[in-house]
């Protein structure tokens, strides 16, 4: 399968580095896999005997210094076995597109038959990171969609006191913005139902973003100057002026907490600064948004001071053509990516086509 196919993130090789042989290639993918499954540094004794390779324990030690000279790998301590670095975790990641179609359908508990009779976008978006996070273990996140993209689907205008009223703008995917405007004189229930008609009627069908850049401008030059019916208008404008920026959702915390080395100092507060920056971690995501399919980010390829020893796996989700959200898994860079590449890029794919038969 092709990278593009499924939109891992590929690092290139630089002009000095001699492409790994076979052997190995194969000595680096069951010596990460070793690590991803038990933590412990990798001997090459115990390695052999274990993977069947055709091997001396001598020739293994000298594949894996050759692998920790091209920092694929390292050595924890002068006796100890060795471990995978950044670049061998993503040389193993990578290497996950060979079996990548085959294990897309992975075992995971992501209901979703439970996710379709959710009706609002927000409830849905929170459960969909719950099921991220049990299934995988590790920590589930979404970023959800800016408000500018949700589709209006109707408009309701309620009183408050005589100077305020309440504009209820309900969209397609069952997002419900509430929003209070200021009036310069009282209005009667008569107007407001007809204000709301008029509303829900023009602006139905059309995302918040296309309202406020041409819709308002596109009814102002329709109305005759004097109907009330701009005085409508000008209440929807004021009411969507500010539109609510990108949240992000994160669950289970508690996860990362059971497993060892997140428990150290220095991973423990990268994983924390993570998950408490919410304009961090937002940051981060949008950055996934900007590309299809499954993004990787191991260790410094986050690419933020002070984040060490995380990896995030996230894809973006569309409405139609249109990417409007990212959700993901964050946890140690020890990460089973075999589960959790195609978990992700599965789930992704679910909410894409939720949303997209939501929005019509």
């Amino acid at each position: 399968m092709s990278a593009n196919k499924v939109g891992l993130k590929l690092v290139g090789i630089s002009v000095n580095e001699r492409v790994l042989s076979d052997r190995e290639a194969a000595v680096l993918r069951a010596l990460v896999f070793e690590y991803i499954s038990t933590g412990k540094p990798v001997g090459s004794r115990t390695f052999v005997q274990k993977y069947s390779f055709s091997l001396s324990p001598a020739t293994m030690r000298n594949i894996m210094f050759d692998l920790e000279a091209m920092n694929y790998l390292a050595s924890p301590h002068a006796s100890a076995g060795r471990i995978p670095t950044d670049k061998g975790y993503r040389y193993y990641v990578d290497s996950l597109l060979d079996t990548y179609e085959s294990i897309i359908e992975a075992k995971m508990n992501l209901r979703e038959d439970y996710l379709k009779r959710e009706i609002q976008l927000d409830k849905m978006l929170s459960s969909i990171t719950r099921m991220l996070s049990s299934s995988s273990h590790y920590a589930g996140m979404v970023l959800t969609p800016k408000t500018d993209f949700a589709v209006l689907k109707h408009v309701e205008i309620v009183p408050l006191d005589s100077s305020e009223i309440l504009v209820v703008l309900v969209t397609r995917t069952g997002l419900v913005l509430n929003r209070r405007v200021t009036v310069s004189e009282p209005m009667t229930l008569d107007d407001m139902h007809r204000y709301s008609k008029f509303l829900t009627v023009e602006l139905g069908g059309y995302s918040l973003f296309d309202i406020r850049d041409k819709v308002f401008d596109k009814l102002r030059n329709t109305l005759p100057p004097g109907n009330d019916l701009l005085v409508a208008t000008d209440i929807a404008q004021l009411a969507l002026a500010n539109l609510d920026e990108p949240d992000v959702y994160v669950e289970g915390i508690e996860n990362i907490l059971h497993i060892p080395e997140m428990i150290e100092s220095e991973q423990l507060k990268s994983f924390l600064r993570l998950v408490e920056e919410k304009k961090l971690l937002a940051h981060i995501m949008e950055k996934c948004l900007e590309r299809d399919g499954i993004n990787t980010l191991i260790g410094d390829e986050i690419a933020e001071e002070k984040i060490t020893g995380c990896s995030i796996v996230a894809s973006s989700y569309k409405i139609g053509n249109r990417s409007v959200g990212v959700i993901g898994i964050i946890g140690p860079t020890r990460m089973d990516y075999q589960k959790v590449v195609p978990m992700v890029d599965y789930a992704g794919k679910i909410v894409s086509d939720l949303l997209t038969k939501m929005s019509k």
